[in-house]
């Protein structure tokens, strides 16, 4: 998986190199080269993997990642995630009412901020954009206890959908 700052500089290079040819109506190839770096387009990206939907607030260098959650903090944000997943699982319904095979895994990640609240989000793994949408809208608006240890955290939380039988 490509960093973000990696995505926007291959998508700041394809701008300027079509505003050096001077090509009109470039707006359309930018933004289908921008989504297809992005992995936004709603299928495969190029590296093989699954799409990838991201909002960051905070931009991403060459910093040290933050660590995942321990003990205590661990098992707090755990139970808060699985109380919340009723959310999560609407999200999957409702796209389930349009795509009926719609099904597979799909990893959330996200930083919780020195706050408690979510301050970026990532979700990988299922190829529609709707459901990665309301996803990360859902983990966006999701607040936390404070970090005993006030920096950010690191959380990566996995689901796997699959469509309930009919009957």
């Amino acid at each position: 998986m490509g960093s973000p700052l990696r995505s926007l500089s291959v998508v700041v290079a394809c701008l300027l190199a079509l505003s050096a040819r001077g090509e009109e109506g470039s707006t359309a190839a930018t933004r289908k080269a921008a989504d297809a770096t992005m992995g936004q387009g709603g299928g495969d990206d190029a590296r093989g993997g699954g799409p990838q939907m991201i909002v960051d607030d905070e931009q991403q260098g060459a910093e040290v990642p933050p660590p995942a959650p321990t003990g205590d903090e661990r098992r707090i944000i755990g139970e808060y995630i699985r109380n919340h997943t009723p959310e999560i699982r609407e999200c999957y319904e409702k796209r389930l009412r349009e795509r009926r095979t719609l099904q597979g895994k799909l990893i959330a990640r996200f930083d919780v901020g020195p706050n408690g609240r979510v301050i970026g989000a990532s979700v990988e793994g299922i190829a529609d954009r709707e459901l990665s949408l309301c996803v990360v809208k859902v983990i966006r608006g999701w607040e936390f206890e404070k970090p005993r240890s006030s920096v950010k955290l690191r959380v990566a939380y996995p689901w796997v959908f699959t469509p309930t039988p009919s009957r």
